[in-house]
């Protein structure tokens, strides 16, 4: 239970920003909306170091949205809202845009599947099964937004901005993936887009 509603919670998030940036001409007020929600997450972080206790009371009470686990680093929510952050100011709209939405969709169905149905461990200790639906997610996803109006994307850039996400996700890193691998995946999608 408290999967699906994490993860439900981070879809609903994850999908506010690129259907704001979509539908504005400029990048700025999508820009303000993240930096809101980002400044809230500063005060969360700032008090649960202040006040002891209080991560203990908010895990309790985010109904499975947030992990005791994150007790001594940061909070996904605040890893994930930086990164889209960067993401939107740095990067080409289509890129920022399927980033996000690779980083949102592609790590929900990753640990879905993975807990659900995985059996095949890799090296870095994730499932090939949640691996894969990564992948096959972001392979459906990206061709969908390429229908869209407004987005350019072509066959290789999804394709490579889907492997990079997946293999960004894959690997064991030190930094929280709700970070990396939409950095990751944009990175690579701008790389194959100028060549």
């Amino acid at each position: 239970m408290k999967l699906w509603a994490r993860k439900t919670y981070r879809i609903g998030m994850g999908s506010l920003f690129p259907i704001i940036y979509y539908f504005t001409p400029h990048r700025y007020f999508t820009l303000l909306v993240v930096a809101y929600f980002l400044g809230i997450m500063t005060v969360i972080e700032i008090l649960r170091r202040l006040i002891k206790g209080a991560w203990k009371v908010m895990v309790e009470h985010s109904r499975g949205i947030l992990k005791i686990e994150e007790a001594r680093t940061f909070v996904g929510t605040t890893s994930f809202l930086i990164a889209v952050f960067i993401i939107i100011a740095a990067f080409d709209k289509s890129i920022a845009i399927t980033a996000i939405v690779f980083l949102t969709f592609g790590d929900a169905m990753a640990t879905i599947v993975g807990m659900r149905i995985g059996r095949i461990r890799t090296f870095t200790g994730k499932t090939l099964e949640g691996s894969i639906a990564f992948f096959v997610t972001c392979v459906v996803l990206g061709y969908l937004l390429s229908l869209t109006p407004r987005l350019y994307l072509s066959w290789p850039l999804i394709l490579w901005g889907a492997a990079a996400a997946t293999v960004v996700e894959m690997l064991p890193l030190r930094v929280d993936d709700n970070f990396t691998v939409g950095i990751g995946t944009a990175i690579v999608m701008q790389i194959v887009k100028m060549i």
